[in-house]
């Protein structure tokens, strides 16, 4: 039920955007990817993400407003029992998954914007994400990225390149 949400809401901002023929969806479309370290109840791992978003007309107050969609991958958490006796066990879980999230925007100095954003994780940790963070323009083609993004489970700390 969840991915049909997430997909049901991706359709409806496409064709929001695909109404309004002076506007071409692949001139407007951008990509990103990075790294990041996630937490899962005290357990650490490093992972990948990777997404395309969206930027939609409508605003929110001086800010802009994006749709993305992406996957995520945590990397592996692993967490090592010692037993008396036995000797030591490991035990090791990650997630991975698509998520989509609606994403707020605003300029707050030179180059630099304040990112919030909102949305459904759907797979391994699926429910809510949330985050927060800041984006930073090298160019008119290149933001880097740093966000804090908490799901129902895993916390991440990311790091990410978007090509516009």
């Amino acid at each position: 039920m969840k991915i049909f949400l997430v997909a049901m809401l991706l359709v409806g901002c496409i064709s929001q955007a695909s109404a309004n023929t002076e506007v071409d969806i692949a001139d407007r479309l951008y990509f990103g990817g990075g790294l990041g370290s996630n937490d899962l109840h005290g357990m650490d791992a490093s992972g990948f993400q990777f997404f395309a978003g969206y930027p939609l007309k409508a605003k929110l107050g001086t800010g802009d407003l994006a749709i993305e969609a992406g996957y995520m991958d945590s990397g592996s958490f692993e967490r090592t029992f010692n037993f008396s006796g036995i000797g030591a066990i490991t035990s090791s879980t990650d997630a991975t998954g698509l998520w989509g999230t609606m994403v707020g925007s605003w300029n707050v100095a030179n180059n630099t914007s304040l990112i919030v954003r909102a949305g459904l994780d759907v797979g391994d940790d699926d429910g809510l994400m949330f985050g927060a963070g800041l984006g930073y323009a090298l160019s008119k083609k290149l933001e880097i990225r740093g966000e804090y993004v908490v799901r129902d489970n895993i916390d991440s700390l990311q790091f990410n390149l978007v090509f516009r």
